[in-house]
């Protein structure tokens, strides 16, 4: 048998550990909510990067590109979007060439069917980097998502992703869009 003190102290520190429990369990729920939400944000930002790359690969890979052959890419690329909503994802899409290595790049054609976002406002500029050499040419896409996070306890609900993919044509110098 125990003494009394000994008692009071076991009880004592039970009830220390249930009010350390109540203190520290709201701040644990909020950090794992955080940190869900943090994950799902990454991804969407990998899936739209994702879907950018895959419209510019598509088109790339084309002798020339007809508007039905784009609302094909452009449903392939929001399949990348898979499992967030594509609702929300707007592609913009051109095709850049420079004439000659002094002179600046052009565009060629510019297509904003997939989703109903703005022309990119400056590929050529996007793509200098890219279309360094006289003939040179590349396929420039605009991506734009709104991601509404679920989770909204730690982190705003609405968040806006903006991403630019470049590829070079394959079997062309160009890709004409017909």
């Amino acid at each position: 048998m125990r003494p009394a003190p000994a008692q009071g102290f076991a009880a004592a520190r039970r009830a220390s550990g249930a009010i350390e429990f109540a203190i520290l369990a709201p701040v644990l729920l909020i950090l794992a909510t955080g940190c869900v939400g943090v994950a799902q944000l990454i991804r969407a930002r990998t899936d739209v990067d994702k879907a950018a790359a895959t419209m510019a690969q598509l088109i790339a890979t084309q002798t020339s590109v007809s508007p039905a052959q784009i609302a094909d890419f452009c449903q392939g690329a929001r399949d990348e979007l898979s499992p967030f909503p594509s609702a929300g994802l707007q592609l913009s899409v051109a095709s850049v060439t420079r004439a000659t290595t002094s002179g600046s790049a052009g565009v060629d054609w510019s297509d904003t069917s997939c989703g109903g976002g703005a022309a990119i406002a400056t590929p050529a500029t996007l793509a200098a980097g890219v279309v360094t050499a006289a003939g040179d040419s590349a396929i420039v896409v605009q991506a734009s998502y709104v991601f509404h996070n679920p989770l909204t306890l730690v982190l705003p609900s609405v968040f806006s992703m903006t991403t630019v993919a470049f590829a070079r044509p394959r079997a062309n110098t160009t890709v004409p869009h017909t």
